[in-house]
């Protein structure tokens, strides 16, 4: 039997480009619950590879808190929780 969506999708999350796309696609989308969902899945993949929870000294539970919180956050708030990923926003014109 083959790997669940959710793993393969969390192994190709760990090359932060495919990462810094994915987070980029998401927030294309336009919708506040996929990007959170996409930030809460790139976490979990960089926190497997760098031990990123670790780093920041917070724990699953408080990052998923963070995460949840993002929609209702500003922009410095979102773009500070990217830098502890590895990221940051940017802006392009279309």
């Amino acid at each position: 039997m083959g790997k669940s969506y959710h793993v393969e999708l969390i192994e190709a999350l760990r090359d932060p480009q495919e990462a810094a796309e994915y987070l980029d696609a998401a927030f294309e989308d336009d919708d506040p619950e996929a990007f959170q969902m996409a930030l809460k899945q790139v976490a979990e993949a960089q926190a497997v590879t760098s031990q990123l929870i670790e780093k920041v000294k917070f724990s699953q539970d408080e990052t998923n808190h963070k995460v949840s919180r993002l929609p209702n956050s500003d922009l410095y708030q979102i773009n500070s929780f990217l830098h502890t990923l590895g990221f940051r926003l940017a802006v392009q014109r279309c």
